[in-house]
């Protein structure tokens, strides 16, 4: 129960769901793949404002989940949706390998993995 409102913290910035039907409205989770050369030196990237969540092409299901708890325990700042990822992410675009934002080898994990 504890990571399942960390999740929905994460994702939605709630930390229950909606009661009743109709407090859902059009309200609908969405996920996307996030493609790039080293899909397991990101983070997951949600996008609060949309009900989404960003999950790079991990390599193994271990190194997501991995990735997802520490995500959801250690990213608790909400940013604001208005930035460029989060518009194609409201567009359903494609994303790119160049639009990746990837660590340098070596370098600590970043946990600014939420906007």
């Amino acid at each position: 129960p504890e990571q399942r409102s960390a999740f929905l913290r994460f994702v939605w910035g709630r930390s229950r769901l909606p009661i009743s039907a109709a407090e859902w409205g059009d309200t609908r989770f969405t996920l996307h793949t996030k493609q790039s050369p080293r899909p397991d030196a990101l983070f997951p990237v949600a996008h609060t404002c949309f009900f989404s969540l960003e999950l790079p092409a991990y390599t193994s299901a271990a190194i997501c989940r991995e990735r997802l708890l520490y995500a959801i325990t250690h990213c608790l700042a909400i940013d604001i949706d208005t930035t460029t990822g989060a518009r194609e992410n409201r567009q359903l675009t494609a994303w790119s390998s160049s639009e990746d934002e990837e660590e340098e080898p070596g370098a600590p994990p970043s946990p600014t993995a939420r906007r």
